[in-house]
């Protein structure tokens, strides 16, 4: 019977391959929708500045802005239980899921505005 000390490896193993390949699907939608939000934001805000203003103030506030409010925030949602892993394994995660959110969220902002814009609203 094998031992409890290599038991423990390959299970530790195996998760850690699961995080990783989850930590690369999360990066691929965040970086899909900085892109997305980069360039709504220079197409749809107004009266800031010309479109280059537009677009170099979402690409500093996605590429900065944004992920450090995410890693900060995602300091405080990974202290939430989650399969029994410990805090730092659980941090990166945490963050980004935040991050996630927080594009996500200003994506539906900006296709509301782009709407009312369509509407004569804004």
């Amino acid at each position: 019977m094998e031992s409890q000390e290599t038991l423990d490896t390959g299970f530790t193993e195996n998760i850690d391959d699961k995080l990783k390949s989850v930590w690369k699907k999360y990066l691929k939608r965040i970086g899909i929708l900085i892109i997305v939000n980069t360039l709504l934001f220079g197409l749809l805000i107004k009266g800031i500045g010309t479109f280059t203003d537009n677009f170099l103030t979402a690409l500093n506030g996605n590429l900065i802005g944004y992920n450090i409010l995410g890693f900060i925030l995602g300091s405080i949602v990974a202290l939430l239980p989650y399969k029994g892993l410990p805090y730092k394994k659980k941090y990166l995660r945490a963050s980004l899921l935040t991050i996630m959110a927080i594009q996500y969220i200003m994506t539906v902002g900006l296709i509301l505005i782009g709407l009312m814009s369509l509407m004569g609203w804004y």
